[in-house]
């Protein structure tokens, strides 16, 4: 979902998935700031695919709760998201994303909840 909004990975290094995004005209709102809806899903896309290198089939993993806090305004610029899991409990995986802007002042954190199920006999392959 994150390449729909431009966003771009970039590492996936010693459990940490790191995303870029440089968000189009069309991405801010008319008071000339980003609009959340695009960055979280390139905060979620970042998410998805670090749970998808630990997730091993056939299970697979889906977001049972997301709370994101938006933390500065985004006018312009390069949002880079580092992702990384902060714990884990039987079929639950804590996952956590920041991003941060150019000065490296963080301008949003996402805290979600993803669930590892068995995939069902019908259900496309993992993404590669």
């Amino acid at each position: 979902m994150g390449a729909l909004v431009g966003a771009r990975f970039v590492s996936l290094v010693d459990g940490v998935c790191t995303y870029e995004y440089e968000a189009r005209e069309d991405h801010y709102n008319p008071g000339g700031m980003l609009h959340g809806g695009a960055l979280f899903s390139v905060m979620d896309s970042s998410q998805g695919m670090l749970v998808y290198s630990i997730v091993t089939a056939p299970d697979l993993a889906v977001t049972g709760t997301a709370t994101i806090r938006y933390l500065a305004p985004v006018r312009r610029g390069r949002i880079v998201v580092s992702t990384r899991v902060t714990g884990s409990d039987g079929r639950k995986l804590f996952v956590r994303s920041e991003a941060s802007d150019e000065r490296a002042t963080m301008v949003a954190a996402l805290d979600a909840t993803w669930i590892v199920t068995r995939a069902p006999q019908d259900a496309p392959s993992k993404p590669s």
